[in-house]
């Protein structure tokens, strides 16, 4: 593959609610660019981008993939990524390693909460945007009830550069609304046929027209002081302003295609190659030099080397790290310096990569989305560059997951295979995070849904390591609400010989939440010799890992170690340890003993249709709503929620919504359960914990 120009290059990202054609747009650009021989489909698993098993077994994407063709005399680098809100990671480094974005809508369906939620991904970053209405040959697609639906939720920039010929059925190609020609798909492969408009869409393709040259005067001052003088505007102002109003998102240009008929998608590539910025023609990328200061590199060969890693992916080769050239060169079996671990890597083969396939490259230049295997330390999110000139990027940090599951082996001999594969797949997964609950003695397994950990698990048994994923244990705690004094612990123990001997008093009381645990030493007079009074607070201390009530964490208490007994021959440091737990349990559950749970924040976005039946769901789980508001045709609902009740609330969510909510949730606080719960909680415990002796 030859070397291309940075002003040669569109990189470009596809986005959109899930199920609206975003990898079918992708293969008919493939076949459209000859760069496949025939249409791959999701359906049948034959779709070149969707190439993991877990992929065909879902019909869905999950994981982003690069794809790339020739058009035009351009290079088109474009990532398609998932529409399931669990894999929105996988969106948000994409758009980090492109200059511009296709948001993909269904003409039947139009704007969906998945639709709003690429375009503000998009906004977020400062992204170029063109909408594409896709399955314009389905039943019940309405071009003009895709854009009205775009104007009112996403932007009153969006304005159609194209007009559709015939619909659902009957969709037969396109009105080229600056050329004001009629543009056919024949749908066999064929060059599209270029022709007049047809007579009973000349009105509408006037109309049409004018609004367009409307919006892209609107776009610069001395062309709307023009256009509103003579009415008209020169071919070369028209496109000029068209590209310019793309690169500084003060248009929002809407195409239409019918991926599945390879319908549109070639006049979806002109414009990509015809009006998307190219890499040089974007703002220099800042970064920080590592010794202190900015840096910024703009994408010209000339400048030093450096680049983002923005994916990595596993692959037959092993790992592949999916790259975005910023500035300089990257030349095969060459060193570069990982700024991001200040290590140095080895580059072998470089690859341009469409799906699974690849392609061996001897160099990438500037703009260029690539992958290198093998290297050692990279990982997503760094920056690599050329040690003599090194600069630091900033891409978007990992985000907190939403949703833990408890993993384990279903047997002891996996255990091992287990910790190398969990190891594994989180350096893949940028969104993945395993941890081990000390209190409930779990390996967690947290992601941004149900799906995203269910999908690494069966990629984990595919790997040789049998588990099974269990719903988390809820991190309960116990503490108290009233105060005791005086609490005697006492352990005597006479074997023949030497005994053991040792009397210790206390005094509970509870501390404010979050307060911790407190030990105050109020021995006067010798009643316990120095030397054993760390020994009680250790007892103490080791009694509240183990919990008393019901095996859960003792926390936010405060205990005063008043008065003791001891033995000149017989006491010594254990006897005092056994002594320090003793009492606490005793005053522990004179007490007023309590469990605490803990209470998630959550934010939830869904459909307004929905939103009633999500706030009747919080009210039934114990949970309180704290406000809602109204974004596009979506309702965010902020609430709080016991964990206990949310554990599985991906699939509740999901439920409610059609499969169109998300929601982002943290640990707010602990909260006491109620009283007719915690009998319960207690009771199970006390059989969990007779079943493992």
């Amino acid at each position: 593959m030859k070397r291309y120009d940075p002003t040669d290059v569109r990189d470009f990202a596809l986005l959109g609610h899930g199920g609206v054609g975003k990898t079918s747009l992708c293969e008919a650009m493939l076949f459209s660019a000859r760069l496949t021989s025939r249409l791959g489909h999701v359906d049948d698993g034959t779709s070149t981008l969707d190439a993991e098993p877990e992929e065909h077994k879902r019909k869905i994407t999950i994981h982003a993939a690069l794809g790339h063709a020739e058009w035009k005399k351009c290079k088109l680098n474009f990532v398609d990524t998932p529409g399931e809100p669990s894999f929105g990671v996988e969106v948000t480094m994409a758009l980090a390693a492109v200059d511009g974005a296709l948001l993909v809508v269904s003409a039947p369906d139009g704007v969906q909460v998945g639709t709003e939620r690429g375009w503000q991904a998009a906004e977020e970053r400062g992204l170029p945007v063109a909408i594409v209405v896709n399955k314009m040959d389905r039943e019940r697609a309405s071009f003009e009830r895709a854009v009205e639906g775009c104007k009112a939720s996403l932007s009153e920039k969006a304005t159609p550069v194209q007009l559709p010929i015939g619909a659902e059925a009957g969709f037969e190609g396109v009105i080229d609304l600056l050329a004001m020609k009629a543009i056919r798909f024949p749908g066999d492969g064929r060059e599209p046929l270029v022709g007049e408009v047809p007579p009973a869409l000349q009105a509408a393709a006037r109309a049409g027209r004018d609004a367009l040259l409307e919006a892209i005067a609107s776009t610069d001052d001395a062309l709307i002081e023009k256009y509103l003088e003579t009415g008209e505007l020169a071919e070369a102002e028209v496109r000029a302003g068209l590209s310019r109003g793309v690169a500084t998102r003060t248009l929002v240009p809407v195409l239409c295609a019918s991926a599945a008929r390879c319908a549109g998608v070639a006049t979806v590539l002109d414009f990509v190659a015809d009006e998307f910025p190219s890499p040089a023609a974007r703002p220099p990328l800042g970064g920080k030099d590592p010794k202190g200061g900015e840096v910024w590199r703009r994408a010209d060969p000339a400048e030093p080397f450096s680049a983002i890693v923005f994916k990595t992916a596993a692959s037959d080769i092993g790992r592949v790290s999916l790259l975005r050239v910023v500035s300089g060169v990257l030349h095969a079996d060459s060193s570069v310096w990982n700024a991001t671990r200040g290590k140095a890597e080895r580059v072998g083969q470089i690859y341009a990569l469409c799906g699974k396939k690849r392609e061996t490259l001897a160099e990438a230049g500037p703009g260029e989305l690539v992958g290198v295997a093998k290297l050692k330390e990279t990982r997503t999110g760094d920056t690599l560059c050329d040690e003599r000139s090194p600069v630091l990027f900033e891409l978007p940090k990992p985000p907190q997951p939403v949703i833990s599951f408890a993993i384990r082996a279903r047997s002891q001999g996996d255990e091992d295979r287990l910790a190398g594969k969990l190891h594994e797949i989180v350096e893949e997964d940028y969104a993945l995070h395993v941890s081990h609950d000390q209190a409930t003695k779990e390996v967690l397994l947290s992601g941004m849904g149900q799906s995203h950990v269910e999908v690494n698990v069966e990629k984990l048994r595919r790997l040789g390591a049998d588990v099974e994923l269990l719903p988390p244990k809820v991190p309960y705690r116990e503490t108290v609400k009233g105060a005791v004094q005086e609490v005697e612990g006492k352990h005597k123990k006479q074997t023949g010989g030497r005994g053991q001997y040792g009397v210790c008093t206390i005094d509970l009381e509870p501390m404010p939440r979050g307060g911790g645990f407190e030990f105050v030493d109020e021995i006067f007079g010798g009643a316990v010799p120095r030397q054993f009074i760390p020994a009680i607070e250790k007892g103490i201390r080791n009694r509240l890992g183990k919990g008393v009530i019901a095996g859960f964490p003792v926390v936010d208490v405060r205990v005063r170690l008043k008065d003791g007994k001891y033995h000149d021959v017989d006491s010594d440091t254990r006897s005092f340890e056994i002594a320090g737990s003793k009492a606490f349990q005793a005053a522990f559950r004179l007490a007023r003993p309590i469990l605490l749970e803990p209470v998630m924040s959550l934010e939830i976005v869904c459909p307004t249709s929905s939103s009633g039946d999500v706030i009747g769901h919080i009210n039934a789980k114990r949970g309180r709503v704290l406000g809602m508001e109204t974004v596009g045709k979506g309702t965010v609902v902020r609430a709080q929620v016991p964990m206990a009740e949310v554990l599985r609330y991906e699939a509740d969510l999901r439920s409610m919504t059609g499969g169109r909510g998300s929601f982002h949730m943290e640990l707010s606080r602990y909260d006491e359960v109620p009283g007719h719960l915690t009998d319960k909680i207690v009771s199970e415990a006390k059989v969990a914990a007779e079943e493992e002796e």
